[in-house]
């Protein structure tokens, strides 16, 4: 069964001064930054065990009767 929580939790939303500052901040240090956010979130993804188990009853051979 699917549930509805929230995909991460978020130490605090940015404002609009952080984003501002973000954005002067050179491409290579922003592609780090999000290098580095998007390996936390794969982590977070493959770790829920809703996804294992989906995958576990759909995964496998598909057979045609």
């Amino acid at each position: 069964m699917i549930t509805k929580e929230p995909p991460a939790e978020i130490e605090h939303g940015l404002t609009l001064a952080e984003r501002r500052a973000y954005m002067k901040l050179p491409l290579v240090e922003r592609r780090r930054q999000l290098a580095v956010q998007a390996e936390m979130m794969a982590k977070y993804y493959e770790s829920q065990t809703e996804t294992m188990e989906r995958e576990r009853w759909q995964g496998g051979d598909i057979v045609e009767s």
